[in-house]
């Protein structure tokens, strides 16, 4: 497995690998499928710096997994602080690809002056990313309970955060 910054061309296999979760998972409260507009406006909110993606690609080069360090809120003050965001294909789980491209990111993230904080959000039912990002070190950030509802299911968030 190969991780390398995501190109346009990757827009497509990231997308499908995205709105899977909107119609079928509750890692995103995301409920619309995503159109390759959005994901085009989504791609060109990120830049190669402190808010790049990162694909994990099989041989063939074709993304299979994917990680985000997005913008996490807008207002100045909150620069250097970004919030990770890892999806991968149902046929590439259990791999270590999340793991991998966790572990890229951070890598990546440390030494960099616009980079201080690594946020992750994470639905709070989702014992397994917790469990990815805890052993990775991340910190409890807090717990915002039913502040969500997808699938006829309330849905909680659960706040965990690096300093790099």
């Amino acid at each position: 497995m190969k991780i390398r910054l995501c190109t346009l061309s990757d827009i497509d296999a990231v997308n499908v690998i995205y709105n899977y979760e909107i119609e079928n998972g509750v890692a995103t409260f995301d409920s619309i499928v995503r159109s390759h507009e959005k994901a085009l406006a989504w791609f060109n909110a990120h830049n190669t710096t402190n808010h790049p993606i990162f694909v994990a690609v099989d041989d063939n080069d074709k993304a299979v997994a994917y990680c985000s360090l997005s913008q996490y809120r807008d207002k100045d003050a909150f620069d250097t602080t970004v919030e990770i965001s890892i999806y991968v294909d149902l046929k590439a789980r259990r791999h270590g690809i999340a793991r991998a491209l966790c572990n890229y990111a951070i890598e990546y993230s440390k030494g960099r002056t616009d980079i201080h904080n690594i946020i992750s959000v994470i639905t709070s039912s989702n014992e397994k990313s917790l469990n990815l990002f805890k052993s990775l070190n991340f910190k409890d950030g807090g717990t915002l309970p039913a502040v969500g509802i997808k699938f006829g299911q309330t849905l909680g968030i659960t706040n965990l955060y690096l300093f790099v």
